[in-house]
């Protein structure tokens, strides 16, 4: 298909809602008052672009200093120092600059940098702080590509995560612009980004696939608990093709320290208590991370117990959880880089609410997964090879889903081989290869033949900047084969037999910067995802979804087209991000409601059936954003998003999107304390698939703050909030299990956190 082709595609004429109209006026109304009230100020900017190197070192024994946060005040643009303690920063406008230089254990340094053709190499100093001779942790960057500039990425750290008191990883997203849960019930929930879920959304761990079965069906949890986390990155965009192939809603990628990449200066060990009402759940995380010469120990223990979940009108049976997660890794840290390795156990006994539909008295679901991974970075530090990783994972997962009597219902066995290395070259590219090695398995009520899938790619990444435009572009191409092991067999999917799948991903973005405030951007993907096991070969009962599963075994891979328009408007006053975005995908594989019954052994006995189909589909949103401080110390955030999807045959619409939605935050922060005030918001949604319930709009409030202080030489983290505060009765149109009970009601949560 040809360019021209592909926009035309894209951006030819739709209908859209109201709601969606409104939005769209009113961003492009803020927008022009905007750049009209700022035009001075863009034309004042100097054309002229130079780059900005330098170091940090301790100011006390002159040691370089890895994972300073520099950033630039005004222009968005920030990173972190290297393992030789220096940045670089391309691009700056001349002129006067303000650099920040921020760093856990030393006092925040601000210093203005006259930018020009002769502005020397910076050599800052940063003091410690006078409580704390040491640092708690040397972190490295906070971003995995902190080098390539980002579109619509979102990066949360550490502390920011905690102060979420989430769940669940979609607990912790949800209040993202743009961000959606998928759930069955409290403990089980997926994030949906742009209404996209399932496999057409990664979630990674430390970079490499999870291993587990939450991407094909709504009642598979993801095993990860976001208190073990260090931090969550999303990327969008051509840097997301380095992960997969099927990324137009991105890629969410979980880092924890399992394997240590930096040294630590001594002993630092972390404690973490949480707990919420709504469901008397407590949560426990301790560990810790050792220096031992050049060596570096890592241990850490995750504990985590809830019983059935509160609703404003009654219990939601059959929800209570109970988790348990251990780590231990180890790695070799020298200037050139690190090796290491770590193996991880996860643990989690949850409960599937009851429904007519399916299993009356609900289904228990017992999940095991082991993991074991090893990483290793090669620094060379050369102009023309930077560093090269290698990491490889093995994953093995198990999951049974039982009924009330402890009879085995269905379960599945996953066996996971995951390798890549990656080569950053030039300063401004990564080349690299991935392969995995797949072994599925179900056993019980359920006969999806034993397969094994092989897959293998090969992907480039670069950035080039021009003056005020910087450009991204990647290209991945990807082999997939799956293959039965006992091939002929004819099922009520078609005839078992091996499936070859190959195809082509490529996307480009360009960011345009107007004055070191205003930057424009757009970017356009190609992507291609093969289909998986269970949408070819699934054949029986899945009590846990209410429902009777058969794949396709003619289905051919799913092509999508995406493109996105961002802006990003940023003083020390006011922030606006507004972007608008349309997916067309071809052969979009949904489960389709077949409008027959088949025997399912449940207490219903009879089950929907549902087989997987290829249907062309176009998905347009938007998303705003702007915040700003009204008065000292006093800020007001709004965000919202609006996705509407429709089948291109016959324009009905497309099954479970998310309504318009957003919040309203107001915060105050006289330090050291913040509190806020949220309201998020739900518009109704009518706009139906054949069979999907209709959902009315919502407006809940929670309130919360927290604080940070130093007590000893001792960090200390202490937050508190109240979810639902008004006890608001309201559905998700996203729930499962929104015909059986409403969302949780008022939730009291508290966090604890102690680093020392």
């Amino acid at each position: 298909m040809s360019m021209l082709g592909i926009c035309t595609s894209l951006f030819g004429p739709f209908r859209v809602g109201v709601l969606f109209k409104c939005t769209y006026l009113f961003v492009l109304i803020v927008g022009i008052v905007c750049l009209t009230c700022y035009h001075g100020d863009a034309q004042s900017t100097s054309d002229t672009t130079r780059s900005l190197k330098g170091e940090v070192r301790e100011a006390r024994n002159g040691t370089q200093l890895i994972g300073v946060a520099v950033h630039i005040g005004g222009l968005q643009k920030s990173m972190r120092t290297d393992a030789n303690g220096q940045f670089k920063f391309d691009g700056v406008p001349e002129g006067k600059q303000t650099l920040r230089f921020m760093k856990v254990g030393y006092q925040q340094l601000e210093q203005i940098i006259d930018v020009n053709a002769s502005t020397p190499y910076i050599q800052i100093e940063l003091e410690t702080l006078p409580f704390q001779l040491e640092t708690i942790r040397i972190y490295g960057s906070n971003r995995e590509l902190s080098q390539f500039e980002e579109t619509t990425d979102l990066t949360l750290g550490e502390a920011e995560l905690q102060r979420r008191v989430g769940m669940t990883l979609a607990n912790a997203l949800a209040n993202e612009t743009g961000i959606s849960q998928r759930t069955m019930g409290k403990a089980v929930a997926r994030p949906v980004v742009r209404g996209l879920g399932g496999d057409r959304l990664l979630i990674l761990e430390n970079g490499e696939r999870t291993g587990d079965k939450s991407a094909s069906s709504a009642d598979h949890a993801v095993s990860i608990d976001p208190t073990t986390a260090e931090g969550i990155e999303v990327t969008r965009g051509p840097a997301s093709l380095i992960y997969g192939s099927s990324t137009l809603g991105g890629v969410i990628n979980v880092k924890n320290n399992n394997i240590p990449q930096v040294l630590p200066k001594r002993l630092d060990m972390h404690l973490t208590f949480q707990s919420e009402s709504v469901n008397s759940g407590l949560t426990g995380t301790t560990g810790f991370t050792v220096p031992i010469g050049d060596f570096a120990g890592n241990l850490e223990w995750n504990r985590r117990l809830a019983s059935d979940t509160h609703t404003p009108i009654g219990v939601l049976e059959n929800t209570a959880l109970s988790n348990v997660n251990y780590s231990g890794g180890a790695s070799l840290i020298k200037p050139w880089g690190f090796i290491g390795a770590s193996g991880s156990n996860y643990r989690s006994d949850y409960g599937i609410p009851g429904s007519p539909e399916g299993h009356i008295t609900g289904v228990n679901i017992a999940l095991d997964k082991q993991r074991y991974e090893g990483q290793m970075e090669y620094r060379f530090n050369t102009s023309v090879l930077e560093k090269v990783k290698l990491q490889t994972a093995y994953t093995r997962y198990q999951h049974q889903e039982l009924e009330s009597n402890g009879t085995l219902g269905v379960e599945f066995g996953l066996l996971t081989y995951n390798a890549s290395a990656m080569l950053h070259i030039l300063d401004n590219a990564i080349a690299g290869v991935s392969g995995e090695y797949r072994d599925h398995a179900t056993g019980g009520f359920y006969w999806t033949p034993h397969t094994r899938e092989f897959a293998l790619a090969g992907f480039y990444l670069n950035q080039h900047t021009f003056d005020k435009l910087t450009v991204q572009s990647a290209i991945r191409y990807d082999l997939r084969r799956s293959e039965p092991f006992r091939p002929g067999t004819v099922i009520r999917a078609g005839t078992v037999q091996r499936r070859d799948f190959n195809g082509l991903s490529a996307a480009i973005s360009g960011i345009y910067h107007w004055t070191d405030k205003l930057n424009i951007g757009t970017s356009f993907m190609k992507t291609f995802r093969p289909p998986g096991i269970e949408e070819l070969f699934s054949d029986g009962p899945h009590l846990a979804v209410y429902s009777y599963e058969i794949g396709n075994a003619e289905l051919e891979s799913e092509i999508g087209y995406g493109a996105e328009l961002f802006t990003r408007y940023s003083t020390d006053r006011l922030k606006l991000n507004f972007v608008l975005f349309r997916n067309r995908i071809y052969n979009y594989l949904i489960p389709t409601n077949t409008g027959e019954k088949e025997w399912g052994s449940g207490a219903a006995g009879w089950l929907w059936i549902y087989q997987y189909m290829g249907h062309d589909v176009l998905m347009n949103g938007a998303e705003v954003q702007i915040g700003g401080e009204v008065l000292p110390q006093v800020h007001l955030q709004f965000d919202m998003s609006y996705v509407y999807g429709f089948l291109t045959s016959n324009r009905r619409p497309l099954e479970r999107i998310p309504p318009l939605n957003g919040k309203v935050v107001l915060s105050y922060a006289p330090a050291p304390f913040h509190f806020h005030v949220t309201s998020r918001f739900s518009g109704s949604q009518n706009r139906l698939g054949e069979f999907e319930e209709s959902t009315d709009g919502y407006l809940v409030y929670d309130i919360g703050g927290y604080l940070n202080f130093s007590w000893w030489q001792l960090q200390n983290m202490v937050v508190f909030e109240i979810e639902n505060l008004l006890d608001t009765e309201y559905r998700e149109h996203l729930s499962r299990i929104k015909s059986v009970m409403p969302e949780p009601g008022r939730n009291v949560k508290f966090l604890y956190k102690l680093n020392f």
